[in-house]
């Protein structure tokens, strides 16, 4: 049985979700997966399902991204009043030190994740979640 009913991952990087995908299904890590290719999309799904879904319990966010970057996307989910409902985990090859302090001073993020996902990490994001 999965460990999380739902989780998000957003990301421009194709092969980054394909792999993900594959390392969160093959540990069984979640029933479902919902995946966007930039956070203008991810954001548009949380809005207009705002009432009706039901909230994914993990997000995997990348930072940098063409349309919506991940801090633009943070910002967004906090105007809908849902980034204090998630756990929010910054997936990125980023090692800007200013991205790493932006990330540790954000009350929403609960942790850096560096890329690529393995299952060490999955570890790590399933001791940090805090899953009612």
């Amino acid at each position: 049985m999965a460990i999380f009913k739902k989780i998000c991952i957003i990301d421009d990087d194709e092969i980054f979700l394909v792999v993900s995908k594959l390392i969160i299904k093959s540990e069984f890590f979640a029933e479902e997966i919902l995946e966007f290719s930039d956070g203008k999309f991810a954001y548009k799904y949380f809005k207009e399902n705002i009432d009706s879904i039901d909230l994914p319990e993990v997000i995997i966010l990348d930072i940098n991204m063409s349309l919506m970057d991940g801090w633009e996307f943070l910002d967004a989910l906090q105007e809908l009043g849902l980034a204090d409902k998630l756990n929010i985990f910054i997936s990125s090859s980023s090692i800007d030190p200013i991205d790493l302090e932006k990330a540790e001073k954000n009350p929403h993020i609960i942790s850096f994740i560096d890329k690529p996902l393995t299952t060490e990490k999955l570890e790590t994001i399933r001791a940090k979640a805090n899953i009612v």
